[in-house]
């Protein structure tokens, strides 16, 4: 994968992906950024998307806090001013990603269109979250056995809180009649499923587009893949 002019992935500085009038990801900001002086957190901010480039590159048992540092333009002894440890750099990565993943989620619902139209949202919500931020995801999806236990317990319960919310605007798409009666946790894990499996396979200068990969699982969600 290609780095910038800056030693970092090109989807970590760059805007997010068109949505075609749908929800945008926000770039992953972190909770303790606004209790820090600007400087501060904006190095801090540098710190940890180093480390997600970092971990979902090579894996966070092999990345090294030095490498870490020289991708963040730093040295290992300010770093250490910022973070005490690889673990913590890691529930930090996760952290930003579990807000980013909640508060747009949050967003979508908040608009409370009718559930058809909401799965739509999130369906390309969900995708260009992956592709904006593959490096955040990679390790969100891939690394979580190296958790402190406190910020493994937050992750699962982060997921099982997305998973429910989206599973409440199926059966309210099933009520109105909108969306065919089938099990909303079978419904929920498929779709998440097909978009969350980006990180494995998604590259940004691919074939295809996120906006369009997103209109490719809507259709097949809506439509099945048989000719009618």
């Amino acid at each position: 994968m290609a780095l910038d002019g800056h030693g970092r992935l090109p989807f970590l500085g760059g805007s997010d992906p068109e949505l075609s009038g749908y929800a945008r990801p926000r770039r992953p900001v972190m909770s303790r950024d606004a209790t820090l002086p600007p400087t501060r957190a904006a190095v801090l901010d540098e710190i940890v998307r180093a480390a997600a480039a970092a971990f979902g590159e090579v894996g966070y048992r092999t990345a090294t806090l030095e490498a870490i540092a020289e991708r963040a333009g730093l040295s290992k002894v300010t770093l250490y001013r910022y973070v005490a440890s690889k673990e913590e750099l890691l529930s930090l990565v996760v952290e930003r990603i579990i807000e980013e993943f909640q508060s747009g989620l949050r967003r979508i619902v908040a608009e409370r269109r009718p559930a058809d139209d909401t799965l739509r949202r999130i369906v390309h919500y969900q995708v260009a979250l992956m592709a904006a931020h593959l490096s955040f995801l990679t390790v969100f999806f891939s690394e979580e056995s190296g958790l402190p236990a406190p910020m493994a317990a937050r992750a699962t319960r982060a997921k099982r809180e997305y998973d429910q919310t989206i599973e409440r605007v199926v059966r309210e798409g099933v009520e109105a009649g909108l969306l065919r009666d089938l099990p909303p946790t079978l419904v929920v894990f498929g779709l998440l499923g097909m978009c969350n499996w980006l990180h494995k396979w998604y590259r940004p200068d691919g074939k295809r587009s996120a906006a369009e990969i997103a209109d490719v699982f809507v259709a097949l969600l809506e439509h099945g893949y048989l000719v009618e």
